[in-house]
């Protein structure tokens, strides 16, 4: 497994540590296929895309829902917030252009590797500042 949940990733809003936990399980899912891959030399290419896809637009509904609670709530920071997620999803949409129809596993972990390193790292330097703005808000 490439990352598991703990604690520390916790933002202490139940809705979005869910959809975080949620994330987790798709990026592993998507290294799963990369390692099974790994052991033939290529990977399925549909099936990577499929999982890129799913993941994408989790990802995009995901962000959406954070923007969202912060308006409603008038959190300070959400502006940057909002940058840091358009980076991402453009940067995400960068990479699968690149990956479609190729079989090469290397290609596909690069974008696993790229949403492994940002979900960790946006999750502890940008959401846990929204935390306490948000805990016992009702997410919808």
């Amino acid at each position: 497994m490439l990352l598991m949940w703990t604690g520390n990733l916790s933002v202490g809003v139940k809705e979005f540590d869910d959809d975080h936990k949620r994330l987790i399980r798709m990026i592993n899912e998507m290294h799963g296929i990369i390692r099974d891959g790994n052991s033939t030399g290529k990977i399925e290419a549909e099936e990577i895309e499929i999982a890129l896809h799913r993941l994408e637009n989790y990802f995009q509904y995901h962000c959406l829902k954070e923007e969202e609670a912060m308006v409603k709530v008038g959190f300070s920071g959400l502006e940057e917030h909002r940058q840091e997620h358009a980076h991402f999803l453009a940067k995400v949409r960068e990479m699968t252009s690149r990956f479609r129809g190729s079989t090469d596993p290397k290609h596909a972990k690069e974008i696993v590797d790229f949403m492994y390193d940002w979900l960790t790292s946006h999750v502890h330097e940008n959401d846990k500042k929204y935390s306490s703005c948000l805990r016992g808000y009702e997410i919808e």
